[in-house]
């Protein structure tokens, strides 16, 4: 079972497991008071994929070396297969031999230049000519750390190595231009949660995405009975696939950013096959790795073993998909940066800015029973992750009507408050006429109060407006 390529974080962000473009959800108010229920838009009509080129790869080798139970490239096959049906023109680079968790490792020279060669694969008889209309014909290649010819003991290169010869220089030897997108797998074992971070078929799509291509994961989940071995569900991820490239290209979503993961279920003979689902990437090992045997201090050997897998800590879990029979489809970014970091740099040589900040407020309404006219203004600062300190001016101001007067007056206020440890803050304020003689006067109208939060060390300044009515 394959593992996954270096960690590519994953945005939580919700995007249809379709990834049709969804309209804004509009409530609207039936003559009974009831809101309406929230309607979406109708998916974008899946498109043809006649004619897009597709570069295969994988990290289970090119040339399907395992004919009983597919560990070593049958998923490649598959989905080639689906993929010239489809009318797709594809071509396929993979690595020689089987690459399972390798992540996204790459030959790096040294002092010498690393040789990487390029070789033909025959397909196997049961797939020879599921491509010979296609202008690439689904040409086989396999992708050894050699100078050739490759043989059943030559090194293979990584599937990130097969991804980036094939996109950067190979690929062009049959295309003017493109691939339009990448395809990595069909995966024997499913690619989810924490072992996400080392898998070779993630790896080798990350590295197409490095380089400007749309790229796919595809892994189909192996079942825990081995006399079900047989049956991962390649053929029935390939055709996902293929729905999947119709509904991106007729949505219009497959541009050179985009970056899934997608993982099918292994669905057993009692069980029913769920719906595609949007998910994150989950916490649990899947593996549940253990190392058996005791080691002295000058060192011995451990005994690398499976076990149960961490229990799933996050919600909308590719993992908790999987495990409810569902499609996991997960898109990543292929960035490793935290967002929304903080100046760590800058707090350890102390030139950090200051947090930045912003402010809610809100006012009650003050009424003329008693005068002068009195309202609490409350709120919050909000976005820090350091400690509230400091203080935060109210300044009212506003012109209004006054009982028995011609025109309007001016009205003012100001108060200082101190912001609580929970970054909450509230304060009565007196809103009351500049002019003494109308401060018995009954008022009308709006005023303006300006919330501003002075900022400390830490966090910086910020202000908002809040309006209240007298009278």
């Amino acid at each position: 079972m394959q593992l996954t390529h270096r960690a590519r974080r994953t945005k939580l962000i919700a995007v249809a497991a379709s990834l049709a473009t969804v309209a804004a959800i509009v409530a609207t108010t039936t003559s009974q008071g009831s809101a309406a229920p929230a309607q979406r838009a109708a998916a974008p009509t899946p498109a043809s994929i006649a004619g897009l080129k597709v570069l295969l790869t994988n990290d289970d080798s090119a040339r399907a070396a395992d004919p009983q139970y597919g560990t070593d490239g049958k998923g490649l096959y598959e989905l080639r297969k689906a993929l010239c049906a489809a009318g797709a023109d594809v071509l396929v680079v993979a690595p020689w031999r089987q690459q399972s968790g390798a992540g996204g490792r790459m030959s790096v020279p040294g002092f010498a230049d690393v040789p990487l060669t390029v070789q033909a694969v025959t397909p196997p008889a049961a797939y020879a000519g599921d491509c010979a209309g296609a202008s690439a014909t689904g040409a086989v290649f396999g992708v050894c750390q050699a100078a050739g010819p490759c043989t059943d003991t030559t090194p293979s290169a990584s599937p990130a190595d097969a991804a980036y010869v094939a996109v950067r220089r190979f690929a062009a030897t049959y295309w003017t231009s493109g691939p339009d997108v990448v395809l990595s797998g069909v995966n024997f074992g499913q690619n989810v949660g924490a072992t996400l971070n080392h898998s070779g078929t993630v790896g080798a799509a990350a590295t197409a995405s490095e380089n400007g291509v749309a790229a796919i994961a595809l892994s189909a989940e192996v079942p825990f009975s081995l006399a079900d071995l047989p049956n991962v569900p390649f053929a029935q991820t390939s055709a996902y696939a293929v729905t999947l490239l119709q509904q991106l290209v007729g949505a219009g979503r497959l541009k050179p950013s985009l970056l899934l993961n997608v993982n099918y279920p292994f669905v057993g003979s009692t069980e029913k096959l769920g719906k595609p689902v949007n998910t994150v990437a989950g916490t649990s090992d899947l593996l549940g790795l253990t190392y058996a045997g005791d080691v002295p201090k000058t060192g011995g050997t451990y005994k690398l073993g499976a076990g149960a897998a961490a229990a799933e800590t996050r919600a909308n879990a590719d993992t908790t998909a999987l495990k409810a029979n569902n499609i996991s489809v997960t898109q990543l970014d292929g960035d490793w940066t935290l967002p929304d970091a903080d100046d760590l740099i800058g707090e350890l040589d102390g030139t950090a800015a200051p947090t930045a900040t912003t402010l809610t407020a809100k006012a009650k309404p003050a009424r003329d029973r008693k005068r002068p006219y009195v309202t609490t203004v409350s709120g919050r600062v909000v976005g820090a992750d350091v400690p509230c300190t400091g203080t935060v001016t109210l300044s009212g101001a506003g012109k209004v009507r006054a009982a028995g007067v011609r025109g309007k007056v001016a009205v003012t206020a100001s108060k200082s408050v101190a912001v609580k440890a929970d970054c909450t803050f509230s304060s009565r304020l007196v809103v009351r006429p500049k002019r003494d003689a109308l401060k018995k006067k009954s008022l009308s109208g709006a005023v303006k109060v300006q919330v501003r939060y002075a900022g400390s060390a830490d966090l910086a300044a910020s202000a908002t407006t809040v309006r209240l009515r007298l009278g």
